[in-house]
């Protein structure tokens, strides 16, 4: 009787134990829609620790990771940076669902079948005219950003069109002078035969008023005052305006604050093309930059984006930038690829050509490309613990209940055994006459006081779990 509830309590111990939670680690897929780049699959893994429900990025020196749909399979082996994040492309051709696998050597991270996220539907071309507070006067002008954002501390791409306000031609060799402001730096310029002029100005905070002056030969005056959207915490973003599908796009990074990672993503129309997590190095007395070669593209639109957070480029959010460029076997070609008709035409001067194409990427609209986890390893994890979980807790209870059942058989022989010695002490003497009720009676209550503990146990497991 003594053995019994010390051996209960060891079995339920090691019950709990088996139910117990532990830390996990598991790895969280984050999918996008397929670009038309032909590249396959932009995906991203992110790695985490959980303990008592409290989940932090970790790093991993390898993550192989294997997708598998109709016969086809690629392969992705890297690590995962300080914030766990890794990014991957899975040469994989266009699939509905595929077979996805992510391990850490022989630890399985997250695993299951996933829908592949469809392709985008993009709206109608955006306005990608910077929006204007003021403009007055016998020239109208308009204000084009390359990726309709700037960076703080980083010269930015701005081109401006002058029109007549009432036959809206255009209006050729007019000077686009900015007014001086502290907080910007920026250079004169005139109008081609276009009526299209260059400025480069370099926002040096995050709120910037941008005020030009026209004015023409001929007496001809014009002002726009309005503001450049400052993207906080951006990257500067360098590419190209064209390259070639034999071209391996390259792209520069600078970093303007002391982080050491950044993640610049390719997208199109339909979905994301490509992405990396770039490792920054800061050249003496300079900010962290790299330079990155992203996969031959097909011909189309594309634009890079670029950001110091692993999310930041799924909403074009504060700190990313955004770099329009095309990819085309000419810039006839890039031009036919633009969304604003009139400023993507085909210049009459051939020796316009490159410039007709800078003109063209700024009136592009950049798209955010959402992802959405398709694959989350914890799901399986926690599956499994509670599993586990149940397993322990029917050991703990199956121990009770045997305890429970043995404890009861040892109490009811322990009192046949006394009653019967009882008989043999007292054999010879009067005998006080026991009613069967009073017997029944003590017994209960002598099995339901040891019982006690056992159902409080029992109450204890099951409130615990």
């Amino acid at each position: 009787m003594m053995v019994t509830p010390v051996v209960t309590m060891a079995v339920v111990v090691v019950g709990m134990r088996i139910g117990a939670d532990h830390p996990m680690r598991a790895a969280t897929v984050y999918g996008a829609a397929t670009s038309g780049a032909g590249t396959g699959l932009a995906w991203q893994v992110v790695t985490f620790d959980e303990d008592h429900g409290m989940r932090e990025p970790v790093s991993l020196p390898h993550v192989d990771v294997t997708v598998r749909a109709a016969g086809q399979e690629a392969h992705w082996q890297g690590p995962t940076n300080d914030d766990g994040a890794a990014e991957m492309l899975l040469p994989m051709a266009e699939a509905s669902r595929v077979e996805l696998e992510v391990r850490a050597g022989s630890v399985v991270l997250a695993t299951g079948e996933v829908e592949v996220p469809s392709a985008l539907v993009r709206p109608e071309a955006a306005n990608a005219w910077t929006r204007f507070a003021r403009r007055e006067g016998t020239i109208a002008l308009d204000v084009a950003i390359l990726g309709q954002r700037v960076a703080s501390g980083f010269p930015a791409s701005i081109w401006v069109r002058a029109t007549d306000p009432t036959t809206h031609a255009a209006l050729a060799r007019v000077v686009i002078e900015p007014e001086q402001d502290a907080s910007l730096s920026t250079s004169t310029e005139r109008t081609d035969e276009r009526g299209w002029a260059h400025i480069t100005a370099t926002p040096m905070g995050h709120a910037v008023a941008l005020t030009l002056h026209a004015r023409s030969a001929r007496g001809m005056t014009g002002l726009w005052a309005g503001a450049l959207f400052v993207s906080p915490g951006a990257p500067q973003l360098v590419a190209q305006d064209r390259y070639s599908p034999e071209q391996e796009p390259a792209l520069d990074i600078v970093m303007p604050n002391v982080r050491t990672t950044g993640y610049v993503e390719i997208d199109d129309a339909r979905g994301r093309a490509w992405a990396a997590a770039v490792a920054l190095a800061a050249p003496e007395g300079g900010p962290p930059r790299a330079s990155i070669h992203a996969p031959r593209l097909a011909p189309g639109l594309y634009w890079a984006v670029a950001s110091s957070d692993p999310a930041g480029s799924a909403q074009l959010g504060p700190g990313t930038i955004a770099r329009p460029f095309f990819v085309a076997t000419s810039d006839e070609q890039a031009l036919s690829f633009g969304t604003d008709r009139e400023a993507c035409a085909t210049p009459s001067n051939p020796g316009g050509l490159a410039r007709a194409v800078s003109v063209c990427a700024s009136l592009v609209a950049p798209m955010p490309v959402a992802r959405r986890p398709i694959l989350d390893g914890f799901a399986v994890q926690r599956a499994r613990r509670a599993h586990r979980r149940g397993r322990g807790f029917a050991v703990a209870l199956g121990a009770i209940a045997i305890a429970i059942l043995l404890e009861t058989a040892l109490l009811l022989r322990t009192a046949k055994s006394a009653r019967e010695r009882l008989q043999e002490a007292t054999l010879g003497e009067p005998q006080v006459v026991d009613s069967g009720a009073d017997r029944v009676g003590r017994l209960a209550v002598l099995l339901l006081v040891a019982m006690l503990g056992f159902v409080l146990l029992a109450a204890f497991l099951v409130r615990a779990g």
